[in-house]
């Protein structure tokens, strides 16, 4: 027995749909490419202002003092934080106050905005595990 038209143009509707909104949810997520100038690198020391340990990245404020003493405010963005927690990283990783040293990839707009690779504290303990980008 042929299933009815009403079930064929059920089902045909809820494929059709899906294939319309899967490619949305690969597309949602960038490139660094896009927004980080991956043949550059830097490296600053601050003062955390601000460690925000949600969604969609996390997100280190950093107030660093340049050579003629002015203080510059860096925004330093991670990954989301299921994936920092697998590589060691928890809310209490990272404290307002703390000097810390942040390496990563600049933004390519030249904005104080960058992604970081490595923590360090200022003990010399590494916050997690680095990663590098790989896109």
């Amino acid at each position: 027995m042929l299933p009815s038209r009403k079930t064929l143009t059920r089902y045909f509707t809820c494929v059709l749909t899906v294939a319309t909104l899967l490619p949305l949810t690969a597309y949602a997520h960038h490139s660094a490419a896009l927004f980080y100038d991956l043949k550059q690198r830097v490296t600053l020391t601050g003062v955390v202002s601000r460690f925000n340990f949600r969604n969609p990245h996390a997100i280190v404020e950093l107030d660093v003092t340049v050579a003629n003493g002015t203080v510059e405010h860096w925004t330093a963005e991670t990954s989301a934080p299921s994936a920092l927690r697998r590589r060691g990283w928890s809310q209490q990783s990272i404290s307002t106050g703390e000097t810390i040293t942040l390496e990563g990839i600049p933004a390519r707009d030249g904005t104080l905005f960058m992604r970081i690779t490595r923590a360090i504290k200022a003990d010399g303990t590494e916050v997690g595990v680095p990663r590098e980008l790989d896109n």
